[in-house]
């Protein structure tokens, strides 16, 4: 049974995906949130774009987009898509807050922060896949991108998910070394 549309998937995305930057702004214009909150969201989106342009650059030999996007631009949908993947990230640093009760894991390393953070990364991004995948967009199975589990005959491939177990590694020890050094 499917609980949205591709189109309701893909309005959200829309409107979450590009709203996220201006409430960020705003947020910190208006002091809600701190410099290093508002650093620490766009530091996610910069990392969500390591991979969002190549995705958008491998074009159909990696996936195949199913729906069409409100602006039909050169990579909008991917930078979209990168500002979500700032909200995940910064999902995962108020998660792994309120767990810890502390700030601390930001400047020195602590391994149950991030263990936190990979498997929020990895929950959400098995939730995406499992909602979008066959909707919005369809990853091609090949050799180095296999279907690892099917669910109601939506393949769901390994790539994605072992960039949401990479990312958050990378993402983590950004925070660590920009936030030791002030930036």
């Amino acid at each position: 049974m499917d609980l949205f549309s591709a189109n309701q998937l893909m309005w959200t995305a829309f409107i979450v995906g590009n709203s996220a930057p201006l409430v960020f702004f705003l947020f910190y214009k208006y002091r809600i949130i701190s410099k290093e909150l508002f650093n620490l969201y766009f530091l996610g989106v910069l990392v969500g774009l390591s991979w969002e342009i190549p995705f958008a650059l491998a074009g159909k030999s990696f996936h195949l987009i199913l729906i069409d996007w409100p602006i039909d631009l050169p990579l909008v949908r991917n930078i979209t898509y990168s500002f979500i993947d700032g909200l995940i990230f910064f999902i995962g640093v108020l998660l792994a807050k309120a767990y810890l009760k502390n700030r601390h894991f930001l400047y020195k390393f602590n391994s149950t922060a991030l263990l936190i953070m990979i498997i929020w990364g990895s929950f959400s991004e098995f939730l995406v896949d499992l909602n979008g995948n066959g909707k919005l967009w369809l990853f091609i199975e090949n050799w180095y991108n296999p279907v690892f589990v099917t669910i109601n005959g939506n393949g769901l491939t390994i790539i994605p998910q072992l960039i949401w177990f990479v990312a958050p590694i990378v993402y983590y020890f950004t925070v660590l070394k920009c936030l030791s050094k002030k930036i």
